[in-house]
């Protein structure tokens, strides 16, 4: 079955995460959109980091801040109360049991395939199909919708 077949068959849903890096080891997740098939079904959540910002080490924290400023512009913690990055396996576990996701979809990004890998779940990154414009934005929900919108238009082509 071909990457078109998989996406009319399977049950899937497209993600995306930005994250902040804390160490050479961890990435820290802090914001998180998922979005199932149907286009109704989504979760969206900012993540508490593993450190507080002045544990970083100087160089995490001057890359934070350059990605805050022209990237993610989110801020180091979340506004309001939110589970710590170390939480975002069993929470998105949670959501792909309860919506029966059978595939994850999602683009670029090897912290995305390494949660799918995590998750013991196929994955697909959709920079495969060539037809896809990058969306210009960083914001998880943004993309997500961007690219949501590409494939299902994808799939109502073939």
């Amino acid at each position: 079955m071909g990457s078109r077949g998989l996406l009319m068959e399977k049950h899937w849903a497209l993600f995306d995460v930005e994250f902040i890096r804390i160490s050479p080891s961890h990435r820290c997740i802090r914001k998180l959109y998922i979005l199932e098939k149907n286009g109704y079904t989504d979760m969206e959540l900012e993540f508490y980091p593993c450190k507080r910002y002045t544990e970083l080490e100087r160089r995490y924290q001057k890359s934070f801040r350059f990605c805050q400023m022209h990237i993610h512009k989110l801020n180091y913690n979340p506004k309001k109360y939110s589970p710590k990055c170390l939480q975002i396996l069993p929470i998105l576990n949670e959501f792909i049991v309860d919506s029966g996701i059978e595939l994850i979809l999602y683009k670029g990004g090897t912290i995305e395939r390494d949660l799918s890998n995590a998750l013991d779940l196929p994955s697909f990154n959709i920079e495969c199909f060539k037809e896809m414009e990058k969306a210009y934005s960083h914001d998880p929900r943004t993309e997500v919708n961007c690219y949501f919108s590409q494939i299902n238009e994808l799939i109502r082509k073939k």
